[in-house]
């Protein structure tokens, strides 16, 4: 999923402008229009194209804004839970309702007024008409202000959502911070892997493929510390990441030359086992500095040691996942 195409919403006023500029544009090319010498029959004709371009511009601007919007319960349940933690779900629902609700409201007084100064006997009175027909749309805009304003805010971080796959196998890495996780990540992938950020952290998001197409995913700064140490919102994100994940590779530094002693590796081990129902494979990475991590298949993601043994394995992990 990508959210990178959603649009930026504007304010009710600046929505206003443009329509009163459209409005004033129309009006003036049917102003044009000589052939009827009817002073009443042209001031209506003006008029109601004034009106038309005014409801059809807010109304296609308002509609455009929730149709960019993507329809939440049809989101993968990784999105699904992102937007939940990175955004007020319920205000992001209120909003693109009332945008609906200001939609159906400027169509219906659009209709009347085409309708009313069509009725209108006297062409003072078509002056009359139409601008009560743009205080009645100014209102209309001014009550989802507030909306608009916080769409705007919700899409800013829309934005920054990882462009993942979610309908292709992930093998998500895990491990303290410095063991060899984005070394291994390249190495895995066979390129330099994408960078995108959190929505709800500093830190970088860093993500490739295979030549099979599986994505792999190193998460720097979610899964390197006990799930009890973590707030709500990082909590949350490990959900996301678990309707994510097929498969977990966990690695491991034997050496201590990330700054963690093998014990406190080996707890954030078995929390991450706690954490993802899938199959997890455990790798000691530096294997050429003649250190390893028990019962863990030796590799080097530095020297490229072991990773032919690490990719049958994933490649079985995976295969047997699917069956």
């Amino acid at each position: 999923m990508n959210f990178q195409n959603l649009g930026k919403v504007e304010t009710f006023q600046k929505y206003l402008d443009m329509a009163y500029n459209n409005g004033l544009a129309q009006a003036e090319s049917v102003r044009k229009d000589t052939t009827n010498p009817n002073r009443l029959f042209r001031s209506k004709r003006i008029e109601q194209a004034r009106v038309e371009a005014v409801g059809k511009s807010l109304a296609n601007s308002l509609g455009t804004v929730g149709k960019s919007f993507p329809r939440f319960d049809a989101l993968a349940p990784f999105y699904q839970e992102l937007v939940r933690c990175t955004v007020e779900y319920d205000q992001l629902k209120k909003s693109l309702g009332a945008l609906n609700w200001a939609k159906h409201q400027i169509e219906a007084l659009t209709e009347k007024y085409v309708q009313d100064i069509g009725r209108t006997m006297k062409v003072e009175q078509i002056n009359r008409v139409r601008a009560s027909y743009s205080g009645r749309v100014s209102s209309v805009l001014k009550q989802i202000k507030d909306n608009l304003v916080y769409l705007e805010e919700a899409r800013k971080v829309m934005k920054r959502y990882p462009a993942l796959k979610t309908s292709v196998k992930t093998v998500v890495i895990a491990g303290m911070p410095n063991v060899g996780k984005s070394t291994l990540l390249a190495q895995l992938t066979g390129s330099k892997p994408q960078v995108a950020s959190y929505p709800f952290t500093t830190q970088r998001l860093n993500f490739g493929y295979d030549e099979e197409g599986n994505q792999y995913v190193d998460t720097p700064g979610l899964l390197d510390r006990p799930l009890e140490k973590r707030n709500k919102i990082e909590r949350q994100a490990i959900l996301a990441l678990k309707h994510l994940a097929n498969l977990v590779v966990f690695v491991i530094d034997p050496t201590e030359a990330c700054g963690y002693p093998v014990p406190d590796q080996r707890e954030l081990l078995d929390g991450v086992r706690k954490m993802f129902d899938v199959p997890l494979i455990v790798v000691s990475n530096k294997a050429d500095t003649g250190e390893r991590f028990k019962g863990a298949l030796a590799i080097s993601a530095q020297k490229g040691a072991g990773l032919d043994e690490l990719k049958k394995e994933i490649s079985g992990s995976l295969a047997q996942k699917a069956r």
